[in-house]
């Protein structure tokens, strides 16, 4: 069993070996048809965040950017993922294109309850949290971490899960300065589709819908404000580091 990582400190690169840790993996998932009564019935799926922005309150506005407080860069970044993704509704957040929601708030649900309402609910959206992680991704997670099914999806672990998934976008690299700032930011865009690249446009823009729900503008300067230091690093710093 690998333990989740509460930050930065309690994970190491060796353990950073699986494919497709994205919430987004660059394969288009395979095509999948609404069944009778669904309101996407007839129409063709590929990602838990088709046809409809995620979790997003009445009217499509959100609350300002808050950032956290303090000296946890993870925590800020996933104030910044919240942001982009599950907005107000944050730990209890779900695709609202879900035709039948889930049957408790998700921070109640168990893991393998959050599994059988997506069998039992097949052709629908199911992004889920405060961090929106669809099926597969969640299944990837749970395998590698270990966490027993009755686990409740309670926000230390969506927490973690989210921690995972910022490691594994190059969060250590970032530190050690072998990754640049502007090259973390496109791997988390291709984690998260609310992110988006240098264009203003999502990574997954064209895929079913799929777009940035932030301008690239305050991207930039949410992630300066949480990594100064990696902010002020140009390529040429980064490349020396890379290659001493």
């Amino acid at each position: 069993m690998i333990a989740l990582p509460a930050s930065a400190d309690t994970w190491s690169t060796a353990s950073n070996q699986w494919s497709g840790g994205s919430s987004f993996a660059p394969r288009p998932a395979p095509q999948q048809t609404a069944l009778p009564g669904s309101s996407f019935h007839g129409v063709e799926v590929r990602s838990s965040f088709d046809l409809v922005p995620r979790s997003q309150p009445p009217g499509g506005k959100r609350a300002p950017f808050v950032m956290p407080k303090g000296n946890d860069e993870l925590e800020k970044v996933r104030a910044v993922i919240f942001h982009a993704e599950s907005r107000q509704h944050g730990y209890d957040a779900y695709n609202l294109a879900a035709s039948i929601p889930p049957p408790r708030p998700a921070s109640t649900m168990t893991l393998r309850e959050i599994q059988q309402w997506t069998r039992d609910t097949p052709g629908q959206q199911h992004a889920i949290g405060r961090y929106q992680i669809i099926p597969s991704t969640l299944n990837r997670l749970i395998a590698r971490t270990g966490l027993a099914l009755d686990t409740v999806f309670a926000p230390n672990i969506q927490d973690a899960f989210a921690n995972v998934l910022i490691i594994d976008a190059g969060y250590l690299a970032l530190k050690d300065g072998s990754l640049s700032l502007d090259a973390f930011k496109v791997e988390l865009a291709k984690v998260w589709a609310g992110f988006p690249l240098p264009s203003g446009k999502s990574y997954y823009a064209g895929v079913a819908g799929n777009k940035a729900t932030i301008s690239y503008r305050n991207y930039s300067a949410y992630m300066a404000q949480i990594f100064p230091v990696e902010a002020r690093k140009g390529p040429a710093a980064v490349r020396v580091a890379a290659n001493p």
